[in-house]
């Protein structure tokens, strides 16, 4: 066992992943690893790190249990779109209802070739970590740390 969390620690994974935490930015990168190793203390603190700025570990739903997600960067970028699936008859967005894919950054100093019509409807292009992450916050209805008011949140 690689984490031993104290006994009054509860941790529930699947909120994580349904809120587009993957599985790398808590574990690292274990299909590289020769021998498993602890990669993060997962200790209070570095939990509440990422609570105060959970943008930088966010990911599109789709990119979960892809280990070798890096995000957006020079060479490509993300574009998100809803897909029109709201939670069950709610009219509101949930991660499931962001589609976001991989696609290939223009050149510098190209003009746009890709016709309007091939993009989604309300897509939205991100270029960096941060602009998709705080998309993905504000789509994924993450609360921020002020918001988890019980203890019992994380705590038996």
């Amino acid at each position: 066992k690689v984490h031993d969390l104290p006994d009054f620690v509860y941790f529930n994974h699947s909120i994580h992943v349904n809120k587009g935490i993957g599985c790398a930015s808590c574990h690292g990168r274990v299909d590289e690893m020769p021998l498993m190793y602890m990669q993060n203390s997962l200790q209070m603190e570095w939990c509440l790190d990422c609570h105060r700025n959970p943008a930088k570990n966010l990911r599109p739903t789709s990119e979960i249990y892809n280990m070798a997600w890096e995000g957006p960067s020079g060479g490509k970028n993300v574009q998100c779109a809803p897909t029109g699936k709201g939670a069950a008859g709610s009219g509101t967005t949930t991660a499931q209802s962001i589609n976001c894919t991989v696609v290939a950054a223009k050149p510098e100093g190209s003009v746009e070739t890709v016709a309007m019509e091939t993009a989604p409807a309300g897509a939205r292009t991100f270029t960096s970590q941060m602009e998709l992450g705080k998309y993905l916050t504000e789509q994924y209805h993450i609360r921020p740390p002020n918001e988890l008011t019980s203890c019992e949140t994380c705590h038996r």
